[in-house]
């Protein structure tokens, strides 16, 4: 059964779809990422200058890219919304997904 799956049209496509979005991420779109959601975290954890120094990690990347800008946070916002899930924890459990993500090494590098 899987292996007839595995070769449908179906599976095929979700495949493709999975590994571009994977590719989406690579590359400055992921570094892009990382900065907008560890200084998200920050901002709501109050750490406003680790914030902007995550920020300022990603504004060399940021500005080489093209087109409406305005799109591509949107899309940044909505990955950051989807990945973090904030919505669907309690209080307790939004401060700890927060802190974990502000205590992550890669946050605590663009933080540097």
């Amino acid at each position: 059964m899987l292996q007839r799956f595995a070769r449908s049209p179906l599976w095929v496509a979700a495949v493709a779809t999975v590994s571009a979005s994977m590719a989406g991420c690579s590359g400055d779109d992921g570094r892009i990422y990382e900065a907008f959601k560890c200084a998200n975290v920050a901002l709501i954890l109050g750490r406003e200058a680790e914030a902007s120094a995550a920020t300022m990690k990603a504004k060399p990347l940021l500005d080489q890219k093209t087109g409406n800008p305005a799109e591509y946070m949107m899309r940044m916002r909505d990955k950051y919304t989807d990945d973090l899930a904030l919505y669907k924890l309690s209080p307790q459990g939004q401060l700890q997904k927060v802190s974990e993500v502000f205590e992550s090494g890669t946050c605590q590098e663009l933080y540097r």
